[in-house]
């Protein structure tokens, strides 16, 4: 598994696109379509959609069945602290989240501006 880290509007689709060779048409944007499709984009916001799964156990089964999925995720916890308990709660969670995927990845990438940051994994992708 490979999990890209970014900001939003930062290249990680159109990177992650040019790096595997895949098409719009091979992009998933929930766990369960990720069972069968490469890239998984919107874990944050999957992630805000369903605060009260089990959301490790559900990757767990993503990663058993597409072990090289590549997986996108929106960096949430930078900036201001949110008033609201639910927005707090939702950026931990989503933090918690990345740390355990992180820990699993092959490959972790942080896109800035397009641009990558391999944090961990060594030579070329792929």
């Amino acid at each position: 598994m490979i999990l890209l880290i970014g900001g939003t509007g930062q290249g990680k689709l159109a990177y992650a696109i040019e790096k595997t060779g895949c098409g719009p048409e091979d992009v998933a944007c929930d766990p369960e379509a990720a069972r069968r499709k490469p890239i998984f984009v919107g874990l944050e916001s999957w992630i805000r959609e369903h605060p009260d799964e089990n959301l490790e156990e559900k990757l767990d089964t993503v990663l058993e069945d597409n072990p090289d999925v590549v997986i996108l995720c929106d960096e949430v916890g930078c900036g201001v602290v949110p008033i609201d308990p639910g927005e707090r709660s939702w950026r931990e969670a989503v933090g918690r989240l990345c740390c355990v995927l992180a820990r699993r990845a092959d490959r972790v990438e942080r896109i800035f501006c397009g641009l990558s940051m391999v944090l961990k994994g060594e030579g070329a992708w792929k």
